[in-house]
């Protein structure tokens, strides 16, 4: 099994751009690379954020960018998010009790379980998952079979940052959330939210934070308000070697030109 992840697209409605940049095009790019040369991954994961002010119109636009995708596509909620406009242009994303937006992802070696850590107040952005959405993992969990490794994927990485801007913004049930990963542990964790590439462990499980789509956040350890910088965004291909699961990234938008290696390319300077 291979899959895709991208992340915090952050869509406008049609014709609009954010941060002097239209998310609608350096998607599009995006699903270009994805199309061309990875159209044999299983699926593509989006991992929260799809919206920036979480409008109607700005689903829809999304939704339009999506449909040039040759491979499925599947949205997990971010804080920017809103679920009813979300659903009524989705309308056939699952949904648990509650209303919350989780599922799995099954393929004969791997189980994704997709989270929605959105609080849906309008201006808080701070992630939060209940007992009802807990609840409903443990029971994911409990039922996926031995032989299948296990990803979860969710907006909010499930543990602190050490950079200031991003930390007054966590998951705040991530306690709670490692009680139940407590039952079983996952083989790998991927997440948004954080605008940045960031990969290591947390309590011996491996973590993968995909760089946002559209706009990317300053990477800064200092304490101060939240920045952003001009970077090209990035795919994730997350794939099964043997006993392994590999995240591989690539630039998009950031490859000037490819040449073979060999002898044949020293130059006189």
């Amino acid at each position: 099994m291979s899959f895709i992840q991208i992340t915090d697209t952050h869509f406008v409605p049609k014709g609009q751009r954010l941060y002097d940049m239209c998310p609608a095009e350096r998607l599009s790019t995006g699903i270009d690379m994805i199309n061309k040369d990875y159209a044999n991954s299983d699926f593509v994961i989006a991992t929260g954020d799809l919206a920036h002010y979480g409008e109607k119109d700005a689903y829809l636009a999304l939704k339009e960018t999506l449909s040039q995708c040759e491979i499925p596509v599947h949205l997990v909620m971010g804080n920017h998010d809103s679920r009813k406009p979300f659903l009524e242009v989705f309308p056939d994303t699952p949904v648990i009790e509650g209303g919350f937006i989780q599922y799995t992802l099954d393929s004969s070696d791997m189980r994704v379980i997709c989270l929605d850590s959105l609080n849906d107040v309008p201006g808080d952005h701070i992630g939060r998952l209940c007992q009802t959405r807990l609840r409903w993992l443990d029971n994911q969990l409990a039922a996926a079979p031995k032989d299948k490794k296990i990803v979860l994927a969710n907006h909010h990485p499930a543990f602190l940052l050490g950079l200031p801007a991003m930390d007054t913004i966590p998951l705040a049930d991530r306690e709670a959330l490692w009680e139940i990963l407590d039952h079983r542990l996952p083989d790998l964790m991927i997440f948004g939210h954080v605008h940045r590439p960031i990969s290591g462990g947390c309590k011996g499980v491996p973590f993968h934070i995909q760089r946002g789509f559209n706009h990317q956040v300053a990477l800064n350890f200092t304490p101060a308000n939240l920045g952003f910088v001009d970077e090209c965004p990035d795919i994730a291909i997350i794939d099964t070697v043997e006993d392994s699961i590999l995240v591989y990234t690539r630039s998009v938008g950031g490859e000037t030109r490819s040449y073979p290696a060999g002898e044949e390319n020293r130059q006189t300077a």
